[in-house]
């Protein structure tokens, strides 16, 4: 291993529903918050559905839930304030107003919705009327083939299995250099090793707890440019 010190590391599937045709149907809130749930028919109005901020993009918050075909109701809750998505199909009803998915089918009606541009309220206001509900908000996909609740648990529970037996650090090859950085090198210094080893990037080595603390990419440099432009 070479060392350079300063002296030189919403998916999320949810199964709501029962039955043999399932449609995997994934829900994104795209305008950040600290806590997201989702919150539709699809879950009696009473189960808060987690979502998750995708990686690299924390203001979006994603969730997958399988749904039978139909029509859906949904919304979403963002820090404990009612919210929907006004880009979205939505509908004004018992709970205030929601958001709608359709999962067609061919005898399948689709009920009368306003478009996502009806004029009238923002997507950012809150939703009042539903202030006691719990959360959500969705986009609506296309049809994926179907696939049973056995083989998405079947697939999950190999996936898991795989991951709970192995390491991160089985990435790295057996034989061969690996570029390790001190924490107290200065980041111009760290920025021209990485360029002239031609790598992207390099782990991070805390001399003093004796361990790797981290990880240092190309990234991390567009970020403190961006904070300091």
């Amino acid at each position: 291993m070479e060392m350079f010190g300063s002296s030189m590391d919403h998916g999320h599937h949810n199964n709501v529903v029962t039955g043999n045709m399932v449609i995997p149907t994934p829900f994104v809130w795209p305008y950040g918050g600290r806590r997201v749930f989702l919150i539709g028919s699809f879950t009696g109005w009473s189960e808060h559905v987690p979502m998750s901020p995708m990686e690299g993009c924390p203001t979006v918050f994603q969730v997958i839930c399988n749904l039978t075909p139909g029509y859906h109701q949904f919304k979403f809750n963002v820090d404990g304030e009612w919210r929907h998505d006004e880009r979205q199909n939505f509908v004004s009803g018992t709970f205030g107003i929601v958001n709608t998915v359709f999962l067609a089918r061919d005898s399948d009606v689709v009920p009368e919705i306003f478009a996502p541009e009806t004029p009238g309220r923002s997507n950012m206001d809150v939703d009042d009327s539903f202030m006691r509900m719990g959360i959500s908000d969705g986009v609506l996909s296309e049809p994926i083939p179907t696939i049973s609740e056995a083989d998405i648990e079947v697939s999950r529970n190999r996936i898991s299995l795989f991951l709970s037996q192995h390491t991160a650090y089985e990435l790295l090859p057996e034989s061969g250099k690996v570029v390790a950085l001190d924490v107290n090198l200065p980041v111009k210094q760290a920025f021209h090793i990485l360029h002239e080893q031609g790598i992207s990037s390099a782990p991070l080595w805390d001399f003093g707890t004796g361990q790797f603390v981290g990880v240092l990419s190309a990234i991390d440099f567009i970020l403190i440019l961006r904070e300091v432009r």
